[in-house]
Parts: C-alpha cells; sequence; structure tokens
C-alpha cells in the first residue's frame, strides 16, 4: 500500500550550498516530502506557509544567519526538530541556536549515518509526539511502554524531550 503524502515527514533543508541541497534531496526524496530554501527569508516564509516535522539549518546563511531565523522558524513551527549545520567553527553560534530551540548540530561534511538517526528520530516523534510531551510534562517516560524504536534512538529523544519540557514550561 503507497504512503500518503500526508503521512510522510515533511523536511525543509536551508543552505546556500547548491550541493549541500541536492544531496538531501537525493537522500530523502523518495521517502519524504523535501523542500529546500537557500536563505533564512525562504525558509521563514515556507515555514510560514507549511508545517514541516525536520528543518535542517545552515548556521551561516546570506542575510540573515540560520542562528538568528530560528527564533522566527520557532515561533511559526514550533513542534519542529531543528537541527543547526556548519563547515566552521561556530561554537558560540550553535549555543545561541539551542538556547533557542535547536535540538541537534551537525558539523560539514555531514555524516550519512547521524542524519538517518536524527530522521529516524523525527519520524517517531511525528508519531508519538503527544504522547512523549505529555509523559515528559508529568515527569515520567516509561520506557519500555513506548516501544523498541524509543530505545534504540533513547539517547536522542531524551534530549529533545528534556528540551521540550523546558520549553513547555
Amino acid at each position: 500500500m503507497a504512503e500518503k503524502k500526508k503521512d510522510k515527514l515533511r523536511i525543509l533543508v536551508v543552505d546556500d550550498e547548491i550541493a549541500i541541497l541536492n544531496f538531501f534531496k537525493r537522500l530523502f526524496g523518495k521517502q519524504c516530502l523535501i523542500s529546500v530554501a537557500m536563505d533564512a527569508d525562504e525558509a521563514i516564509r515556507m515555514v510560514k506557509n507549511l508545517e514541516f516535522n525536520l528543518i535542517f539549518l545552515d548556521v551561516r546563511l546570506p542575510g540573515t544567519s540560520g542562528a538568528e531565523a530560528l527564533r522566527d522558524i520557532k515561533k511559526a513551527n514550533p513542534n519542529a526538530v531543528v537541527v543547526m549545520m556548519s563547515g566552521y567553527d561556530v561554537e558560540s553560534e550553535v549555543r545561541k541556536a539551542m538556547e533557542i530551540g535547536a535540538q541537534e548540530f551537525l558539523p560539514k561534511p555531514v555524516d550519512i549515518n547521524r542524519i538517518m538517526t536524527i530522521k529516524e528520530a523525527a519520524e517517531y516523534l511525528k508519531v508519538h509526539q503527544l504522547t512523549i510531551y505529555r509523559l515528559a510534562q508529568k515527569g515520567k517516560i516509561p520506557f519500555s511502554k513506548v516501544g523498541r524504536q524509543w530505545r534504540v534512538k533513547k539517547e536522542i529523544l531524551e534530549k529533545w524531550v528534556e528540551q521540550e519540557t523546558k520549553r513547555i514550561k
């Protein structure tokens, strides 16, 4: 049975390098609904019109930086998992982005295994988001009852749930 479009993970990749955008299109093109933007302004417009589950956002973009754009992106799409990326030493910008609401940072060149783990965790959150966030709000997450995939991605998901719980409070 073919997967319905609305059931597919929606991914936005924001980067000014065409090679990076094409890499993500090839990686996720058939299994996800993928959109791309080459600057922060375009990304913000897209996020205001479509809800994304997962956003890969370059820290250094022309005009407004990715770290600065993150605030507007999170306002428009607060439940999106945002992964910052950069090929530069941008520790202070990444720290700022994590405080605003980014979940992860990927150095470039990106590690395909890490990208796939993040994608799988984001898919799991898409399906189970309300359950996980409600359990997180209560301060209790019964790992044995949430499912096998939760245990596999436990480290990433625990970190994201902790961030989300702080954001909700």
